[in-house]
């Protein structure tokens, strides 16, 4: 039988790895906006330099800008989710979580 203290550092560690795991989201879905953030500038720059219009790449365009879009919406999910988890935890000021998950300074 587990006595008190044990318990509340199983408790602990179980809360930080909740907690944690809505980070790891958040930034893994930072990493691939920024990913296709560059790939979307190549894009661009590629499509200016050419003559006429290449379909493949206005394709692919497309696709990337809709998966940044869907990256970006489970991103803002998450951090609302990490939001409601702190403030069940009785932390009620988020300023810190919308500087470092600042997911609106990615843009495209």
């Amino acid at each position: 039988m587990l006595d008190k203290s044990e318990l509340d550092e199983e408790l602990l560690r179980e809360i930080a790895s909740v907690g944690g795991g809505y980070g790891a989201k958040i930034e893994s879905y930072l990493s691939e906006m920024r990913r296709i953030q560059r790939v979307v500038f190549y894009l661009k720059l590629r499509l200016e330099r050419e003559r006429g219009t290449p379909t493949f790449s206005m394709r692919l365009l497309v696709r990337l800008r809709k998966r940044f879009y869907e990256l970006r919406d489970r991103a803002v999910e998450q951090r609302r989710y990490l939001i409601i988890y702190r403030e069940a935890l009785g932390l009620l000021r988020h300023r810190e979580v919308f500087e470092i998950y600042n997911i609106e300074e990615i843009r495209l």
